[in-house]
């Protein structure tokens, strides 16, 4: 099972978002935690999601939101997903028979440039939709709500919980795909 979250929806890239997920439904579980004390209107929220309002005084770019998505989360992997990104096409396909506690991979600008390589876990190295967790290795870590480069830390402080590290050489994530109005 892929749990996967997005923060800070945009609600009119609900059905871009939704559209993107090529996942067999009885594999995933899809988080969508709003900045908001409301959620948009109920006709762009895809029934394919459970969704929640959160929101916290000094967080930044979603991180509050990841942190209230993960005390919702008790078991698979995780996947963090933005709100400007899509599920790869063959994400899926790349990950499905893993069962590694720690997984990264290469991501590209949308120019196809490439963005991260995804073989190194430190700030500004690692995105949060590069790489996938166990629940088994996530405990009590949390992301810093006023950093920008949270992410960095948190796949930092779970990864060091593991040996059980892969990583695929392949680009499986497109930074800010849905900025560019795909």
């Amino acid at each position: 099972m892929v749990v996967f979250t997005i923060d800070s929806l945009l609600s009119i890239k609900v059905p871009s978002k939704s559209k993107s997920i090529n996942i067999p439904k009885d594999k995933y579980r899809w988080i969508v935690v709003f900045d908001s004390s409301s959620p948009p209107s109920s006709n762009l929220i895809p029934d394919n999601c459970e969704y929640y309002c959160y929101q916290e005084n000094g967080s930044r770019v979603g991180n509050a939101q990841r942190n209230y998505a993960l005390n919702l989360i008790k078991t698979g992997h995780i996947y963090f997903n933005d709100d400007d990104t899509i599920i790869h096409p063959e994400l899926w396909e790349n990950i499905k028979d893993l069962t590694n506690d720690f997984i990264t991979f290469s991501q590209n600008e949308i120019d196809g440039t490439l963005r991260l390589k995804g073989n190194t876990v430190a700030q500004n190295e690692i995105d949060s939709h590069n790489f996938i967790i166990s629940y088994n290795i996530l405990k009590d870590s949390k992301f810093i709500i006023t950093e920008y480069g949270a992410d960095g830390y948190f796949a930092r402080e779970c990864s060091s919980r593991t040996e059980d590290w892969f990583f695929i050489d392949k680009v499986l994530s497109v930074y800010n795909y849905l900025k560019k109005g795909n």
